[in-house]
């Protein structure tokens, strides 16, 4: 190819560089709202990364860097703006979010019109390290807050300098698919010590055995969630008549040993679809044992904690027919394995620059193998 013809296909691949970062603006617009709106619960995931991860196919890390930058551009009009006409690259957009601020953003996007994309993540990296900070006023900052709240939840507040979250931030990441799930697998993980199959220390949780229902420390427990803990739980028969306890039976395993070893063996992880949790599970009678179900590993499945949760609680289902092992959500429509791809519409067909006419014969063919 001669120097016009590769000029041409060099700004042809800037055009379409910068066409698909005009395109992720729009996904991320998108992104937002369907945050928002909490769009992903719908069909079981556990967060918005999740579902990008069923539905999209996009890997867990770049799923949930997507959503921060969706939300990070709420309050950078000037570098929302760039990335919508394709002004700047979605890796610069990304680096930029770390550090910009409305003060700030319209020097960065300076900057970042005038370097490479490695070069301004070195920049970010380096303005983020540089930016002061005394060290008693951090000290006095830290902090542990737990409160407990309205809707029968648990808030812990954690105030750490920069390089203790980084370190707390990256444990979380490294020990679960979410950073709440992560904390509480780490957690799981100190009681456990060195043996993932032993429970961890134990709540007692009093179940009557004809309701169902619990209590724990005054705190009222359903019927459905007696049910998902006992799905997997130690229980200690205890007899009482007239408020005075007359017997307490030997400790049992809903699920033994072997049978949980089996099931680490058969699913090795939470069988719910689009769910990469591999450690932290618990088993779940599909047919609980409470109505007659078998402990076996054709009844029992694994699930993490949040849709073992779900399937009990959340009006999601697990059926076994004919077509096997399905997972139904709330209003009873199959959950596939993975989200379905829409149908793309076909790419228009790459026409190769017709050579000079005093080329040699050949190089209709080197230009046809080219592209």
């Amino acid at each position: 190819m001669d120097d016009a013809a590769l000029d041409a296909l060099g700004d042809r691949i800037a055009e379409t560089s910068a066409t698909l970062d005009a395109t992720i603006h729009r996904l991320l617009v998108d992104l937002r709202a369907f945050d928002a709106a909490k769009g992903w619960a719908r069909h079981g995931a556990l967060t918005l990364a999740h579902w990008l991860n069923w539905r999209c196919g996009i890997s867990l890390g770049p799923a949930r860097e997507k959503v921060r930058v969706a939300h990070a551009l709420c309050r950078l009009p000037l570098i929302d703006e760039a990335l919508r006409l394709g002004q700047v690259s979605f890796s610069k957009v990304r680096a930029l979010t770390r550090v910009a601020t409305p003060a700030n953003e319209a020097k960065l996007l300076d900057l970042a019109r005038q370097s490479t994309a490695n070069q301004l993540e070195k920049i970010c990296r380096l303005y983020r390290q540089n930016q002061p900070q005394d060290p008693k006023v951090a000290e006095a900052r830290r902090s542990f807050t737990v409160r407990n709240t309205d809707d029968g939840m648990v808030r812990i507040e954690i105030r750490l300098r920069p390089e203790e979250a980084s370190r707390v931030i990256a444990a979380c990441d490294a020990s679960s698919q979410t950073r709440v799930d992560g904390l509480v697998a780490m957690a799981e993980a100190t009681l456990r010590g060195s043996h993932p199959e032993r429970p961890p220390i134990d709540v007692l949780v009093h179940i009557d055995a004809a309701t169902l229902e619990g209590q724990n420390d005054n705190v009222g427990v359903s019927a459905e969630t007696s049910r998902r803990l006992l799905c997997d739980a130690g229980i200690v028969p205890v007899l009482h008549a007239d408020g005075k306890t007359v017997d307490v039976g030997r400790k049992s395993r809903s699920i033994p040993t072997a049978l949980r070893r089996a099931l680490r063996a058969r699913d090795r992880g939470c069988r719910f679809p689009g769910c990469a949790h591999r450690r932290w599970v618990d088993g779940h009678h599909i047919r609980h044992w409470c109505h007659g179900g078998e402990t076996t590993l054709a009844n029992t499945i694994l699930l993490c904690t949040a849709h073992h949760t779900l399937v009990h609680e959340g009006g999601f289902r697990i059926v076994v027919d004919g077509d096997g092992l399905r997972f139904l959500d709330r209003d009873g429509k199959a959950i596939p394995p993975a989200g379905r791809p829409p149908a793309a519409a076909p790419a228009a067909p790459v026409v190769p620059p017709r050579p000079p006419d005093n080329a040699p014969a050949d190089l209709d063919a080197a230009v046809g193998c080219f592209y």
